[in-house]
Order: structure tokens, then C-alpha cells, then sequence
């Protein structure tokens, strides 16, 4: 039995750059929550930094991803290989 990938293969990638950023601030954004809650400045500074990184990609890819939904870019789209998908 084939198990499915974690990266969805029937996406456009600038949509699946942005789940995956804003998961990943998500997950920044909880770091520097609890580095701020054990008084580790330097470790909540880099998590701060992280979450900001992290939105401002997925910011960019939705903004990609949404053009691209709009025009009709992903009209029909199919399972391929990351290398092949489109953005």
C-alpha cells in the first residue's frame, strides 16, 4: 500500500509554499511565545525574526497563488513531480 506524500503533487507550488511558510510561523510564532514565557530574549528575538521570515513568504505566495487562481493560470491543474508543477 503506497502512502501519500506529505507535499500535496496536485498543487501549484506557490500554493504549497504558502501552507507550508505559514505553518511554519505558526510554529515560530508558539517558540517565541514560550521562549517569552521562559525569559530567553535571545531565543524569542530568533523566533520573532522566524515568524516575521516565515509571513512574509507566505504573504509573497499567496499573493502568487492567488493571481494565479484568478487568471485561470490552475485551470485543470494535475498531479505532477515538484520540478514539473507549475507556479
Amino acid at each position: 500500500m503506497g502512502k501519500k506524500p506529505f507535499i500535496p503533487r496536485d498543487k501549484p507550488k506557490s500554493w504549497v509554499i504558502f501552507m507550508l511558510a505559514g505553518l511554519a510561523g505558526l510554529f515560530s510564532g508558539l517558540c517565541a511565545f514560550l521562549a517569552a514565557a521562559y525569559h530567553w530574549p535571545v531565543a524569542k528575538t530568533v523566533f520573532i525574526a522566524c515568524f516575521f521570515a516565515c509571513w512574509g513568504v507566505a504573504f509573497f505566495a499567496g499573493i502568487v497563488c492567488a493571481a494565479g487562481m484568478l487568471t485561470g493560470h490552475y485551470r485543470g491543474i494535475g498531479e505532477k513531480p515538484w520540478r514539473d508543477q507549475v507556479w
